[in-house]
């Protein structure tokens, strides 16, 4: 873990030093969990540095989670840190690839920490696939994401939609207590809306399938807890500021902890996002 902080340290340094065509994101949310047996809030910190130089795009990003626990069963408090990198090479105005890495430092969860998340991507004009493999202690998670998107204007109002899916794939699940409980393969449809007027803009966006283990946001969230979510919807509004972008959105997520049997945990997020282009 000492050497991904060095690496991470490296490469935001080495994205500060080209300034020019950069993008940094901070973000906060505010959890809350109903009917959880061992969570009952908590707040998450990230940081998210984006460098365009011709046809490469660079991304480092950090972030931090502070949970409040239930203290028995949980011995303490829940400290997550997250580390993230991404490199993105476009081939003219339709095609890319990418390639991804993560790693997690928790404090409890013995079974996920030190994990290894890596990603390979695809994209041609509309249509984009990405394949993660999460590496952890006793088990691997494979997820394969597909995605499609469609532009529209109305006059003045730019629209997009994207229907997406994710297939989840447990290898050796049965090997330990934290996942022998899931399932071996999951499939979450999704669809996310999007409309743009002038400064102003808007997003919904739904899933309606069950997932685990899963990894989100394009390989920037990855979901390490032993939590089946079965439902998901978000919004989210934002307007510009000459290079400042202020968004603020809240998801709403029911999930079942798997390995204590535990359903209808409802989580309830609430983020404040802030982008500054230089």
């Amino acid at each position: 873990m000492k050497k991904m902080k060095i690496l991470f340290v490296v490469s935001l340094l080495f994205t500060l030093s080209y300034a020019e065509n950069t993008t940094v994101k901070l973000s906060y949310e505010n959890l809350n969990f109903d009917n959880s047996m061992t969570k009952y809030k908590g707040k998450v910190y990230g940081i998210l540095l984006s460098h365009q130089a011709d046809d490469a795009l660079y991304q480092i990003a950090y972030e931090k989670t502070n949970t409040d626990t239930f203290q028995p069963p949980m011995p303490e408090d829940l400290d997550v840190n997250k580390y993230y990198l991404k490199y993105t090479h476009m081939l003219g105005d339709k095609q890319a690839f990418s390639v991804s890495y993560a790693t997690i430092d928790d404090n409890l969860v013995q079974e996920t920490d030190g994990g290894h998340i890596y990603g390979l991507g695809y994209k041609y004009a509309a249509f984009s696939l990405t394949q993660y493999m999460s590496d952890y202690i006793n088990f691997n998670v494979y997820q394969t994401d597909m995605k499609y998107k469609f532009k529209k204007a109305f006059g003045e109002i730019h629209a997009s939609a994207t229907v997406l899916g994710k297939y989840i794939h447990l290898q050796d699940r049965e090997n330990n207590p934290y996942s022998t409980n899931a399932k071996e393969d999951y499939f979450t449809p999704g669809v996310k809306l999007h409309a743009h007027y002038h400064d102003y803009h808007m997003a919904v966006g739904a899933y309606f399938g069950k997932r685990i283990f899963a990894v989100m946001y394009d390989g920037f969230k990855v979901q390490h807890h032993a939590m089946e979510f079965n439902e998901t919807y978000m919004i989210g509004f934002g307007k510009h500021f000459g290079d400042v972008d202020l968004n603020l959105k809240y998801v709403y997520q029911e999930a079942t902890e798997i390995p204590i049997h535990n359903d209808n945990v409802k989580v309830q997020n609430v983020g404040l996002v802030l982008r500054y282009r230089f």
